[in-house]
């Protein structure tokens, strides 16, 4: 079973969100509180209730706790919710006899009438057409056995995580023939944790794990190895499910999440199940998955963006040199002409109260035209909100709202003598003639002839001097970034 398309309209904060060929393994990245895990209790919501419609069931919501689900919680507009789930052949046989592959579209109405929530049906096809009454029933014996492989893993809730123990201890006590997937299992964790030499069930009920020849409780191990042991568990019998995880890094070292992606990333390819996760984590934004979906939040009003990690997206990172879980973990990118460094300007916006680690801000510099493309496009495809610096003169009309001009460059606005004190440190000592020039010139070229003389690039290491130049106050700044920090917030309080 797999989703292929995904709609939700009006659930919770989410607005009009449309996903269309989904893939196996689809990661959910957004700031805290821009819909993420809004966005899988949705799909949850859907596989769970895919014969509401049809039924047109109708639950009581007694102590009010359901009008929670409507945005705004404006019950007057119906939630919309619905998509395409793709069942297997395997699957159609199970359910209903048949050798085939079937693809149903499912679009269900929620609406809050008299402490009653009513579920009416918008629109339903079986493979593109209007089903038949056979098919009508079919769909719905599938649709029985969709609701129930769909497993939602939370960040953390004992409640759940004990429940998943007890099935553990379950098939450790299994017949010999289900005992071999327990030593499967065992396997699987010795190569996804190589420090756990086995796991087993002592008489006390308790599960040991032997750490390099040690037995510790699983209650006393590491925290990360609990996660992980569980997790893997759940993803071991989630064949054939939908899984939705809530940030599976936490209390994982990178290498951890590395494996653990690896693992999924290979299940999905070979069909095994179909996975959504929410995620924080650089390293899991870096591993190789099918599908970003971007979250994006506006007014209070949250989308969606789905992005493909294709061959453009990857040449374009490529070229750019840009890491992309670096891109999708910013609020806001700023683009910079060559007159300026990313580092002087994170200086000068810091020393005027906007600061890139509590806002979000990620700082690039363009160097030329085929750069500003590929920023351009990538701004396209990834839904960025982008300022421009200096960059005003090559950037359509449409974009002139969101830039700002920049007149000379950066090293002009340098104190003389604290840019002298820093070149030193990098072992350059002009001379007489050399300082005298200093007053006669622009600091750019000046500094870039100082460094020609002695064999070295000024360009290179620009960015550098620049940020020991701009790091203290004293040094003068540009009106320009004024305009820059009103922008940024202005950005900001959308």
């Amino acid at each position: 079973m797999k989703i292929i398309n995904f709609y939700v309209d009006n659930f919770r904060s989410l607005s009009n969100i449309r996903l269309e060929d989904l893939g196996g393994l689809n990661v959910i990245v957004g700031y805290n509180g821009y819909g993420k895990t809004n966005l899988l209790t949705a799909i949850y919501l859907f596989i769970k209730n895919l014969n509401a419609g049809i039924e047109k069931r109708s639950i009581e919501d007694r102590d009010q706790e359901y009008m929670l689900l409507w945005r705004d919680y404006d019950i007057t507009k119906p939630i919309t919710i619905g998509g395409i789930i793709e069942f297997s052949e395997e699957e159609v046989q199970r359910s209903i006899g048949k050798s085939q592959k079937i693809k149903v579209e499912v679009v269900n109405k929620l609406r809050y009438n008299n402490r009653f929530i009513e579920w009416s049906l918008e629109s339903f096809s079986v493979n593109n057409s209007p089903p038949t009454r056979d098919q009508f029933e079919e769909v719905k014996s599938l649709f029985s056995l969709a609701s129930q492989s769909v497993e939602y893993v939370p960040i953390f809730d004992q409640t759940y995580f004990d429940a998943i123990l007890k099935k553990m201890i379950e098939m450790n006590r299994s017949p010999i023939n289900m005992r071999r997937k327990w030593y499967d299992f065992v396997n699987l964790i010795g190569e996804v944790i190589p420090e756990i030499k086995g796991i087993e069930f002592w008489d006390s009920g308790k599960l040991v794990l032997n750490i390099q020849n040690l037995p510790i409780y699983i209650d006393l191990a590491a925290s990360g190895f609990q996660r992980v042991i569980l997790m893997l568990f759940i993803l071991w019998l989630s064949g054939r499910k939908i899984l939705l995880l809530e940030e599976p890094e936490v209390n994982m070292y990178p290498t951890l999440q590395s494996r653990i992606m690896k693992l999924i990333k290979d299940w999905t390819n070979n069909s095994v199940f179909q996975v959504f996760i929410t995620t924080h984590s650089p390293y899991i934004i870096s591993s190789n998955v099918d599908n970003y979906i971007i979250m994006k939040k506006k007014n209070g009003v949250s989308s969606a963006i789905k992005v493909t990690l294709d061959e453009q997206l990857r040449t374009i990172t490529g070229i750019l040199r840009v890491n992309l879980g670096d891109v999708l973990f910013n609020r806001l990118i700023v683009l910079t002409s060559e007159l300026a460094e990313p580092s002087v300007i994170l200086n000068w916006l810091r020393r005027i109260g906007i600061s890139n680690d509590e806002l979000g801000i990620g700082i690039y510099k363009v160097n030329n035209e085929l750069e500003l493309q590929l920023w351009l496009k990538m701004r396209e495809m990834l839904g960025l909100d982008v300022i421009f610096l200096g960059l005003c003169d090559k950037i359509d009309i449409n974009l002139k709202d969101y830039c700002v001009p920049l007149g000379r460059e950066i090293e002009n606005y340098y104190t003389k003598g604290r840019l002298i004190d820093v070149i030193r440190k990098f072992g350059v000592y002009p001379d007489e003639k050399e300082l005298r020039d200093l007053t006669k010139e622009e600091t750019y070229r000046w500094l870039v002839n100082v460094f020609k003389k002695r064999g070295i690039d000024y360009d290179k290491i620009r960015n550098s001097i620049g940020e020991l130049v701009t790091m203290y106050d004293g040094v003068e700044m540009p009106k320009e970034m004024e305009i820059l920090a009103n922008k940024i917030k202005s950005l900001e309080s959308i």
